[in-house]
């Protein structure tokens, strides 16, 4: 009875602080959250140290959803760069789609939370599967990893940080740039035209995604319940 009372509470927390978090911003506390179920702070701590911890959830539930819908287009198997090129434009329109979202996404990226998401979930073995592509550079596969990725979203975060400033890019500037960055942390060369063509590819599948279940394009359908 304890163990189901546990997870209980546990789900209450983690609902209730996501909710907060999108609804009100990520400098909500923990005070705030406990105040909104009736609960001690002590409660909340027990179950999650910080709110860091929370955070790295959501982005983790986020993932496995939208990789649920995702794999019906792309086999990550069969073409995991392309799954990876997929993945970013549907988050890019999600995030055009949902200010909020796009809100605490750039909350989060100064505690390195999307990186800490990628090794805590099952993103890491798609992009470990991605590593298997780079030109040999006598480094671990593990330490390739870890490289790739920080160099990936640190400029990511840069880039985020700029939105709706005299240096924002557009959409198709950002993804452009990302594909580009992850062929030159592979060890290839730029090819615009190969650029392109992945891409255009991404794009057909996300927005045949999208005409299919359009409810993505709305966290409060599929994130927020």
């Amino acid at each position: 009875m304890t163990a189901i009372l546990e997870k209980t509470n546990k789900q209450l927390i983690y609902d209730t602080a996501k909710n907060l978090f999108f609804t009100e911003g990520y400098q909500v506390g923990f005070r705030r959250i406990a105040q909104e179920i009736g609960i001690s702070q002590g409660l909340i701590t027990y179950h999650f140290k910080n709110k860091h911890y929370i955070a790295i959830e959501i982005y983790k539930e986020d993932y496995q959803i939208l990789s649920t819908y995702l794999k019906y287009s792309v086999d990550p198997d069969q073409d995991v760069f392309l799954y990876i090129v997929s993945l970013y434009e549907l988050c890019s329109r999600i995030l055009n789609a949902n200010p909020e979202k796009l809100a605490f996404v750039i909350a989060t990226q100064t505690e390195d939370i999307t990186y800490k998401a990628i090794y805590a979930g099952g993103l890491k073995q798609i992009y470990a599967k991605l590593i298997t592509y780079m030109k040999p550079n006598g480094c671990s596969p593990e330490k390739n990893l870890s490289l790739f990725l920080t160099t990936i979203y640190s400029v990511y975060a840069g880039i985020l940080q700029k939105r709706n400033s005299e240096f924002d890019f557009t959409d198709d500037e950002v993804i452009t740039y990302s594909v580009n960055l992850m062929y030159y942390c592979l060890g290839y060369d730029q090819d615009a035209l190969r650029t392109e063509n992945i891409i255009a590819s991404a794009k057909s599948r996300v927005s045949s995604l999208l005409h299919q279940y359009p409810h993505l394009l709305n966290i409060h359908n599929y994130l927020i319940k």
